[in-house]
């Protein structure tokens, strides 16, 4: 499988360093020429994005690539810039007290590579909700070395569950986690461990997803909640979210497999939506 792009660190914190001088429309203007790059010179990225579209009934074109990569580098930015200063930021959905009381008494967040999914924790900083956020230990490095030079002020509900600890502690981690009625956040689009990925049809199409979410979800009694973070203009998102409930009443695999059929479904609806704005930069139907 090809290797997942990511913006650069350096790049990165440039753009941070115009933020902070300059301010937001510095950094918004600075993106097409840092896009412009990678429209030029990704040709991986171009290839994978190629398949995407066609494989999800859309035509591609230099100005839905280009689009594309903005889109991305801009959420990109606004996952960091959004940690110093979440005020600027505007998050709104049609029904945020039921999702709120859903991740209050613990659920699975189901997550994915979309939208502005990074910036997601600026939404709940205020309601008093725990996000523990499973992550494996090189992207906790990743993400730290960005993050070094940014005074973060909305971190207080968001915790890190270290995969590199080992499955039996992530375990008790997660387990402790949805017993305080504290969430759990993991990504459905990616799985960390090739014994979690789990073939479904998508888009026609077999792709491999994250099977562990939804075996959490059935051993835990706990519902799924797949969340979508919708980029709308700058500085602007709107959050969709589905309640995904395992039926416990079932076998387990048979129940698991339900569920993700239901979680693929949403998904895919949502990319026939907003085309624009899903992150896996990599051949997602390739056999792994």
């Amino acid at each position: 499988m090809a290797a997942k792009q990511r913006v650069g660190g350096a790049v990165v914190k440039t753009l941070y360093k115009f933020y902070k001088t300059f301010g937001y429309n510095s950094v918004y203007f600075s993106l097409y020429f840092v896009v412009l790059y990678y429209f030029l010179f990704a040709t991986n990225v171009r290839i994978s994005l190629k398949k995407y579209y066609k494989n999800i009934g859309e035509e591609f074109s230099n100005k839905k690539f280009f689009t594309h990569l903005f889109n991305y580098a801009l959420a990109t930015s606004d996952r960091f810039i959004s940690k110093a200063n979440p005020e600027i930021y505007k998050f709104s959905n049609y029904n945020r007290a039921e999702l709120l009381a859903e991740l209050k008494n613990g659920s699975i967040l189901l997550s994915n590579h979309f939208g502005g999914w990074a910036t997601a924790s600026n939404y709940f900083k205020d309601d008093n909700v725990k996000i523990n956020i499973v992550m494996n230990e090189a992207m906790i490095k990743n993400a730290s070395e960005f993050e070094q030079l940014i005074d973060k002020k909305n971190e207080k509900n968001v915790k890190i569950i270290d995969l590199s600890r080992g499955d039996i502690a992530t375990s008790i981690s997660i387990a402790n986690a949805l017993l305080a009625n504290e969430s759990v956040a993991l990504m459905g689009d990616r799985a960390i461990s090739d014994k979690y990925l789990k073939k479904m049809k998508f888009f026609e199409k077999d792709a491999n997803f994250n099977k562990n979410p939804f075996i959490i979800a059935y051993k835990t009694n706990k519902p799924i909640i797949a969340l979508f973070v919708v980029l709308k203009e700058k500085r602007s998102y709107e959050m969709h979210y589905k309640k995904i409930q395992i039926n416990k009443n079932l076998k387990e695999e048979e129940a698991i497999e339900i569920a993700m059929e239901e979680y693929v479904q949403v998904l895919s609806q949502t990319l026939k939506q907003h085309p624009l704005q899903w992150f896996n930069f990599y051949d997602f139907w390739e056999d792994k």
